[in-house]
């Protein structure tokens, strides 16, 4: 029986670099509908779909920037942007999505060519980039995500992450990721295991749990990042909500 005192620092198979085949993309299509059954697309938009109509409503002309930390195949920008294209009016956004992978990258952008109209597909950017050194200037973003994300991080880095989204994001930052607990551990492990899941989602799903955070360990990442007046709340399915986004601009 696994430990859930402390998070575990077993690295994830999607964390090795060196598995470039269908292990990889596998896992990555697959993570698609499990954030869309898991609430993960619902979480995030709860906290971007109020502070993007305030930023329309105030800045009309103005085109919102995101940055997306970790954004494997790309789905949460695909989200945001045909979530924005749906309102009436439309709501003007662009994303810039980067992963440290360059194999994840390549794999997002074909899959985001095969998904989204030309019109959609130009408002998304996927960049090789490492999230522990952001090549972006202060401020350069309306407002920078990472959901799914920072698990990966022990407490250091993710702390450096945290800071370095604060830098680049003028309106605030939001982070969407697990809390750490027996129900969602056993969970995903029977639910991976019910359905038809590739090998890298049955190993890393449990996996990520385990390295997932109860709220004193996220509440000390934000404060050692020096993030003042923000908000942690618990969401379905075990998911913690981290964010210092206003909807007033």
């Amino acid at each position: 029986m696994p430990s859930f005192q402390v998070r575990t620092d077993q690295d994830e198979l999607m964390d090795d670099f060196t598995i470039q085949d269908e292990r990889l993309t596998d896992a990555l299509e697959q993570l698609r509908p499990i954030n869309q059954l898991l609430g993960g697309y619902a979480t995030t938009m709860e906290v971007i779909a109020p502070f993007l109509r305030s930023q329309a409503r105030s800045h009309p002309n103005q085109i919102t920037r995101i940055l997306d930390l970790g954004t494997g195949i790309g789905d949460f920008p695909e989200y945001i942007v045909r979530w924005a294209a749906a309102q009436s009016p439309a709501i003007d956004v662009e994303v810039i999505a980067i992963d440290a992978n360059p194999v994840t990258v390549d794999y997002a952008r074909s899959a985001l060519q095969k998904r989204l109209p030309p019109e959609l597909l130009s408002k998304i950017k996927v960049e090789v980039a490492d999230a522990l050194a952001l090549p972006y200037t202060d401020d350069q973003f309306d407002l920078a995500i990472a959901a799914m994300f920072l698990h990966h991080f022990a407490h250091d880095n993710a702390v450096q992450i945290v800071r370095s989204m604060q830098r680049v994001s003028k309106h605030g930052i939001l982070i969407n990721d697990l809390h750490r607990h027996p129900f969602a551990y056993y969970g995903i492990y029977a639910l991976t295991r019910l359905l038809p899941a590739a090998p890298m989602v049955r190993n890393d799903a449990p996996l990520s749990v385990l390295r997932g955070f109860k709220f004193p360990e996220l509440k000390s990442i934000a404060e050692s990042a020096g993030l003042i007046n923000f908000s942690l709340k618990w969401r379905y399915a075990f998911r913690w909500v981290l964010n210092t986004v206003s909807n007033t601009i």
